[in-house]
């Protein structure tokens, strides 16, 4: 049976008036205790629940956030949306979950998508941000937060110093000993978008010339952020002139698969190539060898991006628009 109460309904049975119904279901706190047993009373004897539109529309809230990543498969992203949707519980918020594909077309549809659902705000997390999406998001009045991306823009962000984090990895491999140093990174297609990657790959540079070592061409390599293409390009590196002793990965999920390139070239890591890469997902420890690699607090930058967004959608004040958390350097059997 469908329910055809409505408000008027409830007023009635309860005998109060319809906007005392009305502030007992948005959670007012201008309702007696009594009025407020009554209306419950009498909602449950009719069978009425309110519309959460009617409510939204009245309160120009729905409680709803959008997260929109491009990579649900990435433990990584599972790890970030955990802290989001954790913080989202306690303060009684609900999440849209969009998976881009890496795609910039499935980002604007998504974004058109979560606008027209009346989301409150958008926490976005993509291995770009260029201006078309900047322009998108301004022009449609979304609040925004980034989620372990930085950018150049008047955006909100959480994340880590990339540069640095890149830098004490590298450092740490050249304190080992080691001089022709391979990289593999992400696309670095429009350096302005990918900042975070470029970052990377800046403290790699950094250290390296501080260490006054030979930067080779043909050890840096470009992949997409899946273990086979980790593996691929450790593959090609290991084929080339230059054979390098020590390799850093911009990501866990890459530096797996070039592990496995190292063993499948009749190569041992670390005794002939010493692995590190970037993230610590929870595979990082129980991979063979374990892999020494640099922490970011995946779940942290997840739940404060949620803080951060729900308090622009409040009108409340941030303290910090640029939010940096510390990373750390795990050491584990893939280097020596």
């Amino acid at each position: 049976m469908v329910c055809m109460a409505n408000i008027d309904d409830v007023a009635k049975l309860a005998n109060v008036s319809t906007a005392t119904v009305s502030r007992v279901f948005n959670n007012s706190p201008y309702v007696s205790e009594r009025a407020r047993e009554s209306v419950l009373k009498a909602a449950k004897e009719l069978g009425y629940e309110p519309s959460i539109l009617a409510r939204s529309l009245a309160m120009k809230k729905t409680n709803t956030i959008g997260l929109i990543v491009p990579d649900i498969s990435n433990p990584y992203y599972s790890e970030v949306v955990r802290g989001i949707e954790d913080v989202c519980n306690i303060y009684k918020y609900n999440i849209i979950l969009c998976n881009a594909d890496n795609s910039r077309d499935k980002e604007i549809q998504y974004i058109d998508m979560l606008k027209s659902r009346w989301v409150d705000g958008i926490i976005f997390h993509s291995d770009y941000f260029s201006d078309e999406i900047y322009d998108i998001f301004k022009d449609r009045k979304i609040p925004l937060v980034l989620a372990g991306r930085a950018t150049n823009y008047d955006v909100p962000y959480v994340v880590i110093d990339n540069k640095k984090a890149a830098y004490d990895a590298t450092k740490y491999l050249i304190s080992q000993g080691h001089k022709k140093i391979g990289v593999i990174h992400g696309d670095l297609n429009g350096m302005k978008e990918t900042v975070d990657s470029v970052d990377r790959l800046y403290g790699f540079l950094d250290a390296m010339k501080e260490a006054g070592l030979k930067v080779y061409d043909e050890l840096i390599k470009e992949s997409n952020f899946k273990a086979k293409g980790g593996y691929i390009a450790a593959k090609e590196m290991l084929k080339g002139g230059v054979k390098p002793d020590a390799i850093f990965v911009f990501s866990d999920v890459m530096a797996m698969g070039a592990i496995n390139a190292v063993f499948d070239a009749g190569l041992k890591c670390p005794e002939d190539v010493s692995i590190i890469g970037f993230d610590n997902l929870d595979l990082a420890e129980v991979t063979r060898p374990a892999l020494t690699t640099v922490a970011q607090p995946m779940y942290d930058i997840g739940a404060v991006a949620a803080r951060m967004l729900i308090k622009i959608i409040d009108n409340k004040k941030i303290s910090e628009k640029r939010v940096i958390l510390k990373h750390r350097l795990i050491i584990r059997q893939s280097c020596i």
